[in-house]
């Protein structure tokens, strides 16, 4: 499976677990922005960045790159997010079926690759575990932001 194509996979798992969660979902016209999907939380509008893991036998991990790529015929970009870039990352492990969800300052407090680990025989839990399915951080940051009437 090319990169691109896990990457549409990652993209069509979130937008079913965001719709199954009962939030509204929308996709920008083509891939130039910095996020992937904008999620509608009780009215709320957020950015949300998606990627695909993948899993490093060798360590007994799964990895994802924490950086922006561009490519185009002739070489491949690579660029740091910005806190305003989106508002959370999505991190999709495709054999596990599952997502880790980091507020932005989190995860672009990572220097390129960030590492996950599903390993039950660990003495003591990672702290990335605390963002193991943690849809709810999505849902307390809807509900900390103001509304703007006129």
């Amino acid at each position: 499976m090319s990169t691109k194509l896990k990457g549409d996979v990652a993209e069509q798992a979130a937008i079913l677990r965001l719709l199954e969660l009962g939030w509204g979902v929308s996709k920008p016209v083509g891939d130039r922005l910095p996020y992937d999907l904008v999620a509608d939380v009780n009215g709320k509008l957020l950015k949300l960045q998606v990627k695909s893991a993948w899993f490093n036998a060798f360590d007994a991990n799964y990895c994802i790159d924490v950086r922006r790529t561009k490519t185009n015929r002739r070489q491949m970009i690579r660029s740091l997010y910005s806190d305003q870039d989106f508002d959370f990352a999505l991190v999709y492990l495709p054999e596990k079926r599952l997502f880790y969800i980091f507020p932005v300052s989190v995860f672009i407090g990572f220097g390129s690759t960030l590492s996950l680990v599903e390993n039950d025989k660990r003495q003591r839990k990672p702290k990335s575990a605390n963002y193991r399915e943690a849809f709810e951080l999505i849902s307390q940051w809807a509900a900390s932001k103001v509304t703007l009437t006129r």
